[in-house]
């Protein structure tokens, strides 16, 4: 019987099968199904938060952080008339518990779903039916970006098989389940992030069409800044990078003739060059006014809430609040000769690490209480280390192409960004706030493209009688890896009590699963 079960294994990690299905036409559409039935479950499932257009905002574990702060921004805009625009000037103070509106530039994803769901108001649709179809359009957008990542590495230079694996490994992360099925502008951000990547990697591969190749990565980089505008560093990285590595490989003449190509491009193709002219034209009129008017006024692209309101009308507004309160211990226990405890560089790196692994795979909120299990945090952590182990051992693999050598600075520099941005605010208020999976999701598939890229030039490295001998444990480890770290599964071993569900789940549901007695 062992005999028959190792000859199965083998088969089963026969590289050639595992190519064929990777590579079968089904299996990416298949992906994206099972991702969108997984999101509708959540959608209908998961909890949800009770908050009003009108400033009432408890906070409570919810799908996606902060996602009642979301919802009761799309409610507030959604009661205002149709032709009111987007701008606020008068925000009445007792809305800062929704956070700062007056000046906010991550504002148009709230104004934009509030289109879809003043109907839904004026038809008195209960407040779930609200939610529910809010977090349906983020499922929607969420596997529209699986769709973009899966053509992202193809133009890269990676094979179809390990395009469709890494894109599987995206889909089946907690993380992207999770925020994809919530209400907040991260997914939507994110999706335009990835266009943006697309359309910079067309242009390094591509000979020729360059200026086109360009515009629509500026017109996806610009959105996605308007939406969350978090992105404006990232998306300019990754611009610039580009930019170089093309001008380096054709020259100067790549960009040459701006005027000619255009007109040659509108008398091409006058519908979709119009089409772009005008996304760039409309996103780059909204941050003209909003970002750019912030760094005019204010020197911050968001400016702090007590520089547009009262300090006493901010401490509304939960994350103004905590901020200030952890600040001001800070400076008083330095005040009164009892400092922090001495900084541990290397402490700091290990609970950064630990923090946003478990986040990306498991989720934990802001009154989380569980504890993961031990061996399944070991397993993760064997995992992680020989991931890692490999890509450092195939750093000339990353540097083979342009596009690697750009997809690796630009997630490079994303993480390192969200490290020193973490590493400050921990310094400042002595609170590991802000350590989420969330906030490296946008180039995780590109960390996740490249560790496979690197875990097989490994294998390969490895003589074939311990590639004989290894392939059963392989296997071994992988299932374990999926029954554990899936998003489903990881959900559902977690998730037993009735505080995770919505009352229509509480009574569909198995009570082992709910909690419900």
């Amino acid at each position: 019987m062992t005999t028959v079960t190792h000859a199965a294994l083998r088969r089963i990690g026969d590289p050639r099968r595992l190519v064929a299905v990777l590579e079968h036409r089904w299996t990416m559409p298949t992906t994206i199904v099972v991702f969108l039935v997984i999101g509708a479950f959540l959608s209908v499932a998961v909890h949800m938060p009770v908050v009003d257009g009108m400033g009432n905002v408890p906070y409570a574990g919810t799908i996606a952080p902060d996602e009642g702060r979301h919802i009761a921004n799309i409610l507030f805009y959604a009661g205002r008339s149709w032709t009111a625009g987007p701008i606020i000037t008068d925000a009445a103070p007792q809305l800062l518990t929704m956070g700062e509106i007056e000046r906010f530039p991550s504002y148009v994803y709230y104004y934009l779903m509030s289109f879809p769901v003043k109907p839904l108001v004026n038809l008195e649709a209960p407040y779930t039916v609200i939610v529910v179809m809010l977090r349906a359009v983020n499922v929607v957008l969420g596997a529209l970006g699986l769709v973009v990542l899966r053509r992202l590495f193809r133009v890269m230079g990676f094979s179809t098989s390990i395009a469709v694996f890494a894109v599987i490994v995206v889909a089946l992360t907690g993380r992207y389940e999770w925020q994809s099925a919530g209400v907040s502008y991260d997914t939507p951000a994110n999706t335009l992030y990835f266009l943006m990547l697309y359309w910079c990697a067309r242009m390094i591969r591509s000979s020729s069409g360059h200026w086109g190749n360009l515009v629509r990565a500026v017109a996806c980089g610009l959105a996605a800044i308007v939406v969350k505008y978090t992105f404006v560093p990232f998306v300019g990285v990754a611009l610039v990078v580009a930019l170089v590595l093309v001008v380096q490989r054709d020259g100067f003449q790549a960009f040459a003739h701006p005027v000619r190509r255009t007109v040659a491009a509108f008398r091409g193709h006058p519908v979709t060059s119009t089409l772009w002219t005008v996304s760039v034209l409309g996103v780059s009129a909204v941050m003209v006014e909003r970002t750019g008017g912030n760094l005019l006024r204010y020197g911050q692209f968001n400016p702090s809430c007590v520089r547009v309101h009262t300090h006493q009308e901010c401490l509304a507004f939960d994350i103004y609040r905590r901020n200030f309160v952890a600040e001001r211990a800070h400076d008083v226990a330095i005040l009164h000769d009892a400092p922090p405890a001495a900084f541990d560089l290397f402490g700091f790196i290990g609970d950064w690490m630990s923090a946003y692994f478990q986040t990306m795979f498991f989720y934990r909120g802001r009154t989380t209480e569980w504890q993961i299990t031990t061996w399944v945090q070991v397993l993760g952590a064997v995992v992680l280390i020989v991931a890692l182990v490999a890509t450092l051992l195939a750093v000339r693999i990353l540097v083979r192409t342009r596009s690697f050598v750009w997809g690796t600075v630009v997630a490079a520099t994303y993480v390192a960004a969200t490290f020193f941005f973490n590493l400050r605010t921990f310094l400042r208020l002595d609170n590991q706030y802000a350590f989420a999976g969330r906030y490296v999701l946008p180039v995780y598939p590109l960390l996740v493209v490249f560790a496979i890229v690197s875990l097989l030039a490994l294998w390969r490295t490895l003589p074939e009688g311990w590639r004989r001998a290894l392939v059963v444990p392989v296997a071994v480890v992988a299932v374990l890896v999926v029954a554990t770290y899936a998003g489903p599964f990881a959900f559902a071993a977690y998730a037993q009590d009735p505080g995770w569900y919505t009352p229509l789940a509480q009574r569909v549901l198995p009570h082992f699963l709910t909690g419900v007695r």
